[in-house]
C-alpha cells in the first residue's frame, strides 16, 4: 500500500491519512448538526399507584420528567405508549404527569415505551421515553377466570322506600310510556312501506343511519350523557354482531375482546366500547371534542367493515360542529 505524504516547510511530515480522517469527521459533525438530539440534560420516570391491582381498580401512573433549559411542554402534552390504558383522569403539575386509570383487563399487561414530547428552548419538537412497564392484574374471578360466568353490571337497589312519595308520579310517567309506545307501534303499523325499506337496508347502512339519528337527537347536548353512550354502544355491538356472527349485543366488552381475535378494525373500535363502559358504570363525563372523536371513529369502523362500495358508503350524515 502507498503512503502519500505532505511536506511542510520547516520539514516535518504529516501522513495524509491523518487528514482524511479529519476531514470526514468533520464532514459527520456537519451531517448531523440538523438532527435534533434530546439533550442529556431531560429525564423521564414511570411510577404507578401499586404494581398489583384487581379488575376494575382505579389507578395513578405518574410521569416524572426533567426539561433541558428552556424546553417546555405543549399545551395538550402529548404521552406517547399508553395506548391500552383506559384514563379517565389526567392531572399535569410542575415536573410531573398524573394519568388515572381503570385497570380493564383480565390478565397482566405491559405497556409499550413511554414517551413524552416537548419543544426545546428554539421551538424545535423533541421527544424523551422511558422504558415499558409491567401491570400485574390479580383475577377476582376466582382460580379460573376463563371459566368464569360474566353478568352485566346492574344498578345497586336501595332497600329504603325514599321514592315511596314519588310513586304516583312514576305511575303518571308509565301510563305516558305506554300511550307514546302504544302510539309509534300504531304508527308503525301503518307504514309498512318504511319498515321494508329499513329491513332492506344492509347492516352497515342500517348502522350509519341509526348512528345520525342518535347524534341528531341531541341527548348528549341535553345532558343525557348516559342514555346517549348506552344507545351508541348498542349500535356498535348490533353491527359488530350482524358482521362477525356472534351475540356482540348480549356480551360484555371482556366477551368481545376474547372473540375478536387480532382483527385490527375490531381492536380499533374496542377502546371506544370501553369508554362506552365508563360512561354507562363509572359516571365518567366525556368532553364534546371527545364525544365527536369516537363518532367519528364508530363511523371510520363502519367504513372499513362494510361491502366496498362507494355509493353505499356515501351516506350523508349531521354535521357535528355544535356538538
Amino acid at each position: 500500500m502507498r503512503v502519500f505524504q505532505v511536506h511542510d516547510p520547516r520539514g516535518g511530515k504529516w501522513p495524509i491519512v491523518l487528514w482524511t480522517m479529519g476531514f470526514v469527521m468533520l464532514t459527520a459533525w456537519l451531517a448531523g448538526a440538523d438532527t435534533e438530539v434530546v439533550s442529556s440534560a431531560s429525564s423521564l420516570s414511570v411510577s404507578f399507584e401499586k404494581n398489583n391491582a384487581n379488575i376494575g381498580d382505579l389507578l395513578w401512573l405518574t410521569l416524572t420528567y426533567d426539561l433541558p433549559e428552556g424546553g417546555r411542554l405543549p399545551e395538550d402534552p402529548v404521552v406517547g405508549g399508553i395506548e391500552k390504558l383506559t384514563i379517565v383522569e389526567r392531572e399535569v403539575l410542575p415536573g410531573e404527569i398524573k394519568l388515572r386509570f381503570i385497570v380493564d383487563q383480565l390478565e397482566s399487561f405491559q405497556t409499550e415505551p413511554i414517551s413524552l414530547t416537548f419543544f426545546d428552548k428554539d421551538g424545535n419538537e423533541q421527544r424523551i421515553e422511558t422504558a415499558p412497564v409491567t401491570i400485574d392484574v390479580s383475577s377476582n374471578l376466582g382460580e379460573k377466570p376463563e371459566e368464569a360466568t360474566l353478568r352485566p353490571i346492574q344498578d345497586i337497589i336501595p332497600i329504603r322506600s325514599r321514592w315511596l312519595p314519588f310513586l304516583p308520579w312514576a305511575a303518571v310517567a308509565g301510563i305516558l310510556f305506554c300511550i307514546v309506545i302504544g302510539w309509534l307501534w300504531w304508527r308503525r303499523k301503518h307504514r309498512p312501506g318504511s319498515i321494508l325499506a329499513a329491513a332492506a337496508d344492509p347492516p352497515h347502512i342500517q348502522a350509519v343511519k341509526e348512528i345520525d339519528q342518535l347524534v341528531a337527537g341531541g341527548l348528549f347536548e341535553k345532558g343525557e350523557v348516559k342514555t346517549f353512550y348506552f344507545l351508541f354502544s348498542e349500535i356498535i355491538r348490533r353491527y359488530m354482531e350482524s358482521i362477525r356472527h356472534f351475540p356482540a349485543a348480549e356480551m360484555t366488552t371482556e366477551e368481545i375482546v376474547r372473540h375478536v381475535g387480532n382483527t385490527s378494525q375490531d381492536q380499533e373500535i374496542l377502546p371506544l366500547l370501553r369508554q362506552a363502559d365508563l360512561v354507562k358504570f363509572a359516571d365518567t363525563i366525556p368532553t364534546p371534542d371527545r364525544k365527536a372523536r369516537d363518532i367519528e371513529a364508530a363511523r371510520t369502523y363502519i367504513r372499513q367493515t362494510g361491502p366496498i362500495q362507494a355509493d353505499a358508503l356515501d351516506v350523508p350524515h349531521h354535521s357535528e360542529a355544535g356538538a
